[in-house]
């Protein structure tokens, strides 16, 4: 984020249409960048700045999110966005994450707002957003996942890929630090038919 920019809040509760979720939230503009819900469906939102910034005042795209928490299946998620007039939000990547997905089933579903148009397309791992030099970045970020996260995959080596400073503190490295933006905060979900956590570290 932008180093002016507010520091989030923590996971807050939510209700809304009769379904629990959580979500941290963006201070300034009341949204967030990732939800998840009782269904055990979870969203992440990432910026992409390789899009066209449409001309219309622009909402929030973090209230795009909030406003898909409550979705119950990813079939809501995408009768709500044929509904939405998208030119008032600037470019996104939206990840969905259906209730039912797990490492042996299903794939993580990203639907792309380039300013014109909303596409779904494929979710490579990792998904990566950057403002400078993105080829670089990505080539840079998708290295250092190749390399950290070999078989057998665990959690502890996502939260080491995450933490990462490959292969230098800057604006390549997952960690990211540049003179005007920073990573700011890491977000965990873990979602069993039993429990949805979230694990918040700011910071």
């Amino acid at each position: 984020e932008q180093k002016g920019r507010a520091i989030a809040l923590s996971p807050q509760p939510f209700s809304h249409r009769n379904t629990a979720f959580m979500m941290p939230v963006d201070p300034d503009g009341g949204g967030t960048w990732m939800a998840t819900n009782q269904h055990g469906l979870s969203l992440c939102l990432l910026n992409y700045y390789q899009g066209d910034i449409p001309e219309l005042p622009l909402i929030s795209r973090g209230l795009l999110v909030k406003m898909l928490a409550p979705s119950a299946l990813v079939a809501d998620v995408v009768a709500t966005l044929n509904t939405l007039h998208l030119g008032s939000y600037a470019p996104f990547t939206l990840l969905v994450f259906a209730p039912d997905l797990s490492t042996r089933q299903g794939h993580v579903i990203a639907f792309q707002w380039d300013g014109h148009v909303l596409t779904q397309r494929p979710s490579i791992e990792p998904m990566i957003s950057s403002s400078v030099a993105f080829a670089e970045v990505m080539q840079a970020r998708r290295q250092a996942h190749t390399a950290m996260m070999t078989e057998p995959r665990s959690v502890e080596k996502a939260w080491e890929f995450h933490r990462s400073h490959v292969p230098d503190a800057g604006y390549k490295s997952v960690c990211m630090h540049r003179e005007d933006a920073n990573t700011v905060s890491f977000t965990h979900l873990k979602v069993t038919p039993d429990q949805v956590e979230m694990v918040y570290v700011d910071g």
